[in-house]
């Protein structure tokens, strides 16, 4: 399975390609929307792209683009996005929903004790 990451902290992108790599997926990691492009044209289609959702948050980053692009390329292509937000999936039930809104109401440290 081919993964294209698209993430703009050098660290982070690293890894997740190491985590990815070490998981059995062939990967591709590019640090900005031009260059992941590029990489999804040389390499063809991708099993899915992810992505960091800050790229978009605003039109020069290039996200949309980016993604409106790939579509073209491939209208089935898979996507997925990466945050360092909590994120509520959908659909969700009442105590996922629950479980999300506890994440706000209580300290940060105090959630890693109940893993």
């Amino acid at each position: 399975m081919k993964v294209l990451v698209v993430e703009a902290e050098d660290a982070v992108l690293k890894a997740t390609g190491v985590m990815l790599n070490r998981l059995g997926y062939q990967v591709g990691l590019a640090l900005n929307c031009n260059e992941g492009f590029r990489i999804y044209c040389d390499k063809g289609p991708h099993d899915v792209v992810l992505i960091a959702l800050k790229f978009l948050r605003g039109s020069s980053a290039g996200g949309a683009k980016f993604i409106d692009a790939l579509r073209q390329k491939n209208p089935k292509q898979k996507f997925a996005f990466m945050t360092a937000s909590p994120v509520l999936n959908k659909p969700f039930s009442l105590q996922e929903l629950d479980d999300f809104m506890g994440a706000f109401r209580r300290p940060a440290s105090s959630r890693i004790d109940s893993l």
